[in-house]
């Protein structure tokens, strides 16, 4: 973790603050997700905060043309927007005892009501009476764990609701001389583990990474790359000049929920991943773990989309006439 600390600048702020940052999600304070120790302007109360960057929701609404108090108005209501979706994502144990509300005591100030919009959960302190170490870091063990499950909600978000967030979950990458990373095949484990899920415990077993390692090991044996070190995508493959992005999805009793995702997530990926940074379209594979049936075979098909599904022991599927097949690419290769 990188820690940042206000008054760092010319002047000294409204709003003392010590921010906690995760280098994988932001390094500045100023925009994405992070935990903060915020101060009220008169120091009579001190808040443990999970957080956003304020500075960058104003960035967003001048790129959209306005200006001053228009501006900042706008940045405020994104800030809470996204602090009201994110804290919808959470589990009721998750909030439990957490303030969804801070007041630092600088209403006319825009940082401050920044922090205030902003914030998701917290946990108010008075600073002449603070509880002992262990209980603070017991605190800051939670909101990091909290912070944790903030990213994934909105990664989540912004792969399958595009346009509800305006703001990216991760840190922008910046190299000067940029090397392809080399494809890694690493499945997650296929042991059952719990998760915890809004207002209950669920045991899962992780048929998806089941999938996913299945389908993986067939590509090698037919002499392709797979490759799942590309979060948040599940998996790509390459072969000579192509390359495929794979969404994998577990098919329940009816199938059109995961149809949806895998489309939304499909381009949702190929925006974020490839057209952002200037990558050719890859070729989209949807993955399931049973037949979807004729109708969304078909859809999937129009969007060309290229569909495979398991039949027992066996890789079936429907190809787009548009692009190079994956199913075909492995069948030829395997004999």
């Amino acid at each position: 973790m990188l820690v940042r600390a206000s008054g760092s600048g010319q002047s000294l702020p409204v709003v003392p603050w010590i921010a906690v940052l995760d280098p994988g999600v932001t390094k500045t304070a100023q925009e994405g997700l992070y935990v903060v120790y915020l101060y009220r302007k008169d120091l009579s109360r001190v808040y443990l905060s999970m957080n956003q960057g304020t500075t960058q929701h104003l960035l967003n609404a001048e790129a959209r043309g306005l200006k001053g108090v228009a501006a900042k108005a706008a940045a405020l209501q994104e800030l809470e927007n996204e602090s009201t979706l994110l804290r919808a994502g959470l589990s009721e144990a998750a909030m439990a005892g957490l303030l969804s509300e801070i007041d630092l005591g600088a209403p006319t100030y825009f940082l401050p009501r920044g922090y205030e919009v902003g914030n998701v959960a917290a946990i108010e302190y008075d600073p002449e009476q603070l509880p002992d170490s262990t209980t603070l870091s017991d605190d800051l063990t939670r909101l990091l764990a909290l912070y944790s499950s903030c990213v994934e909600i909105k990664k989540e978000i912004l792969a399958t609701e595009p346009g509800r967030i305006n703001t990216t979950a991760a840190a922008k990458k910046v190299t000067t001389s940029p090397k392809a990373k080399p494809p890694i095949f690493r499945p997650k484990s296929s042991a059952a583990y719990v998760a915890e899920v809004k207002a209950q415990m669920q045991t899962r077993e992780p048929r998806h990474e089941t999938l996913v390692e299945a389908f993986g090991k067939w590509m090698q044996q037919c002499g392709l790359v797979p490759a799942t070190n590309v979060h948040p995508r599940d998996l790509t493959v390459d072969a000579d000049d192509q390359h495929w992005l794979i969404e994998a999805k577990i098919v329940p009793a009816n199938a059109e929920k995961v149809v949806r995702e895998a489309i939304g997530q499909l381009f949702s990926y190929r925006h974020f991943c490839y057209r952002e940074h200037g990558k050719a379209d890859p070729a989209l594979v949807a993955l399931f773990s049973e037949p979807v049936g004729e109708a969304f075979s078909e859809l999937l098909t129009s969007l060309d989309i290229e569909a495979i599904w398991r039949t027992g022991g066996r890789w079936e599927g429907n190809t787009p006439g548009s692009r190079a097949s994956l199913l075909k690419a492995a069948q030829r290769a395997s004999k």
